[in-house]
This record gives C-alpha cells, structure tokens and sequence, in this order.
C-alpha cells in the first residue's frame, strides 16, 4: 500500500450548524401523521463501536439500494475524523464504487501490475497489495472490475474466509475497512459477512419490496452468525432516499422491528448525487451540506463514537 499523500484533498469535517436530524431513542409510530418527525434511532441497546480496526459489511440482496453510496459516505465520514480508511469494492459491476473514486496509482506501477480484488481472492497477491490510495487523505480503495464475478462461478480455493484471513491476519495501519457488496447473497457477499464484525443494511425508503429483501438477508445473516462468524451483528440500517411519507415511516417501523439493537438513520434524499458520480467527487465533496452528506456523517458519528485516531 503506496501512499502519494502531497496529491490527496483533505476531507473536513462539517459545520455543527447545519440541518442535521435529532438523535431519538425509538422509531416513532405513535404521533399523528402531521405531527410526525423523522429521526436517527439509537436504540438503548445499541452499543457504539470503541476498538479498532473494525470490519464493516455494506449488503443487502436487492439492487439499486444504496450501497455504493452508503460504503463512500461513511467512508469519507470517517476519513474526516482523522481514520485511515479502506474500502473495499467486492461488487463486479461496471458501475461500482470503482468506476466512482478516482485511485491514486503510484507513478512507477505499470499499468499491467495494478492489482484488484480478484487478485486476492486467487492468491496473486495480498490484500494489502491491492489497497491504493485515493484522491482523499486517509481513504484508500480495493478495486475491482467485471473479472471479479469469476470468484461466484469457479469459487477459489477458501473464498469464503479470504477476506477474513487477510483482513485479520495481514499487519497494516488501517482503522476501518467498509466492504461494498453486490445485489446477491452469493459467494462474495458471504465472503464480507464472515469477515465482517458489524453489517449496515440500506433500505430504500420509497420501496415496499425492500422489506422483503431485508427478511432474506435476515435469514443469511442467521446461518452466517451460527455457522462461520459468531461475531457478527447488524449495526444499522439507512433508510437511503427518505423522503417524509407514510410508505416511509412504515418501513423504518417494521427495520427497528426486524433489527431491535440496531441504529435506524434516515437517509434524506438528494437530487445532486448523480452530478457527483458524473464529477468522480464524493457526495461530500461535491455537496458538504446536503442532506445525505448530513445524515450519513451523523450516523458515522454515533457508530463509532468517541473513536479518533
């Protein structure tokens, strides 16, 4: 992992005056429609992340959800509390966080030795080989290309605890490592919930089918957490283009339900996301005081709380 710090942005943190959501302890299903708020719930059971390193799973079976987005805004979120933070793109589509964060590659690496995650799972290199910086300070990508998908039809020797064996058994200095998944619970999703300590479940807020794919990941994480990672636990659930309605405000109802102990974050929605994809910035960068960038910097903040480098 070769750094080019001098060429990286510095990611701030974000003004305290801004239009950030309360902080409630429970989803509210009690209020009147029109006197109804929507908030972040930290529930009494929620316990915050306090040790470091941390592996954090981004999944949920169903496409066009929010992963990308979720796995690049935590991570910046992060970054800007001064942690060194990899994310690693284990989702074989073109258009994935890839082809979203631009990677600082070192000037002397030929192009045909540019490492990627398929490399790793099939012993060609160490995760830490494959670990680049980015254009941001302290955030640093695991690439991959459509080739990944070859790990869920030839099913490398050991796929499902590779990530687990490089993430825990390779020394480096990185604090959190966020693992993007694709829109299956195939092989390489299983792969990032056994290495995982803490999964996040985004949940579009405006799709009634959303709940069902949240009950089949449910059942996964169930046999996952018996079989292959007793560790693991659902921290939160963002609830990605929220707007405030009552399809809305059913379906944070019924994630608090399925998932008790777990952080409940609205995510509102924002019409700039496309032009910061179009741009290659993080929503961060392109748009500080969105409400999306408020949202998941807040829900940063309370799943690792009191953490700083």
């Amino acid at each position: 992992m070769r750094e080019t710090q001098a060429q990286t942005v510095q990611v701030s943190p974000l003004r305290d005056d801004l239009a950030f959501l309360d902080i409630v302890t429970e989803w509210d299903i009690a209020s009147g429609y029109h006197q109804w708020k929507a908030g972040i719930v930290v529930p009494d059971t929620f316990r915050p992340t306090v040790d470091l390193p941390r592996v954090m799973a981004v999944a949920n079976q169903k496409g066009g959800v929010g992963k990308t987005l979720t796995t690049f805004e935590l991570g910046m979120a992060f970054a800007a509390r001064g942690l060194r933070v990899r994310l690693i793109d284990a989702d074989p589509q073109v258009a994935s966080l890839t082809s979203w964060l631009r990677i600082l590659y070192p000037a002397d690496l030929p192009t045909d030795q540019r490492r990627s995650l398929t490399d790793v799972y099939f012993d060609r290199c160490t995760l830490k080989e494959a670990t680049y910086q980015t254009i941001y300070e302290n955030l640093f990508l695991v690439p991959s290309f459509p080739d990944l998908a070859t790990v869920e039809t030839e099913h490398p020797t050991g796929y499902e605890t590779c990530l687990r064996f490089h993430l825990w058994e390779e020394e480096d200095d990185v604090d959190v490592t966020i693992i993007d998944s694709g829109p299956s619970l195939g092989s390489l999703t299983v792969s990032a919930l056994v290495a995982a300590r803490d999964v996040l479940v985004p949940v579009q807020a405006a799709s009634g089918l959303d709940i069902e794919g949240a009950a089949a990941l449910h059942q996964t994480l169930g046999t996952i957490t018996t079989r292959m990672n007793r560790g693991l636990r659902v921290a939160a659930v963002f609830l990605t283009d929220f707007t405030r309605s009552k399809l809305a405000r059913t379906i944070g109802s019924e994630m608090a339900k399925a998932f008790p102990d777990a952080l409940v974050v609205p995510v509102r929605t924002c019409v700039e996301i496309g032009n910061a994809q179009l741009s290659k910035q993080a929503l961060r960068a392109h748009t500080p005081d969105a409400t999306t960038t408020l949202d998941y910097d807040r829900g940063a903040g309370v799943l690792l709380r009191g953490v700083s480098r």
